[in-house]
């Protein structure tokens, strides 16, 4: 990770200072270590200089050549971690963090399945487009992370209002997973999912959130374009996004009436 100087900082640094410490208190040359651990001193010589960043496989073989106990793999994993965080739009990262703590979450989706909902196809398709492979696969990673959140041992209450043209404009080639996807959230005892209908008067562009927490005040989060969201703290931009929600909540199908759609646009694929 190098900051705007090209400096490298961070878990790379200090995975880098850590090698070299090792290598040197040992009396070993790179090509000396590098015949040890299987690669090249040309590669190796790159890693300590920061010009190529450290390998998984790398940092196993170093925590087996010096019996660090995982020292090297937790650094690698830091690195990962630093390297996922950069690929966040820093508007969306506090969303990411405050839904793994949330009792509750309310969530409005004019456009798009949210991504706690989307089938691993469908988010691929989502994040494909402007990416190279590389970056998509990451995204993709951090995505289905997220959904982890469904196997905490006590999952947030999660409300979903969605438009019903979300439902019937997927892509054909998705739209049984994603649809499939729903249902099965659907079954889950702490997800409520509600379509708003065609031809309801609904005009709220924006898809937005409300989270809801044991121990802190309500937030809310509202959808911008290319990741640049904004987070609300302040109680009565809050509980005005909570009253919209709960407005568009009352003129929904009820959720069994959202379950019996479903299935119709799934089945008619």
């Amino acid at each position: 990770m190098a900051n705007q100087r090209g400096e490298v900082v961070g878990p790379q640094k200090s995975f880098v200072v850590e090698m070299r410490a090792r290598r040197e208190a040992a009396g070993l040359s790179r090509c000396r270590l590098a015949e040890a651990l299987g690669c090249t001193p040309q590669w190796l010589a790159k890693v300590e200089n920061c010009d190529k960043a450290p390998s998984e496989g790398l940092a196993e073989d170093l925590d087996t050549f010096w019996t660090t106990g995982g020292t090297f793999h937790r650094l690698w994993e830091q690195m990962a971690e630093a390297r996922r965080q950069r690929l966040i739009p820093s508007a969306f990262r506090p969303l990411i963090d405050a839904e793994q703590e949330a009792v509750q979450i309310g969530i409005y989706e004019p456009l798009l399945i949210p991504g706690i909902f989307q089938s691993e196809e469908y988010a691929r398709r989502v994040l494909s487009t402007g990416f190279h492979q590389e970056k998509l696969e990451d995204l993709l990673s951090i995505r289905m992370g997220r959904q982890k959140l469904y196997e905490k041992a006590d999952p947030p209450v999660i409300f979903l209002a969605i438009r019903e043209a979300v439902i019937r404009d997927l892509p054909a080639e998705v739209r049984t997973d994603q649809c499939k996807k729903l249902l099965d959230l659907m079954s889950w005892q702490k997800v409520f999912v509600q379509i708003v209908p065609a031809g309801t008067h609904v005009f709220e562009p924006s898809g937005f959130q409300v989270l809801s927490f044991a121990d802190s005040a309500d937030i809310a989060y509202v959808e911008g374009a290319n990741g640049h969201g904004q987070m609300f703290v302040r109680a009565e931009e809050v509980r005005g996004l909570d009253v919209l929600f709960n407005v568009i909540r009352t003129i929904a199908l009820s959720v069994e009436e959202t379950r019996h759609l479903v299935q119709t646009i799934m089945e008619d694929a």
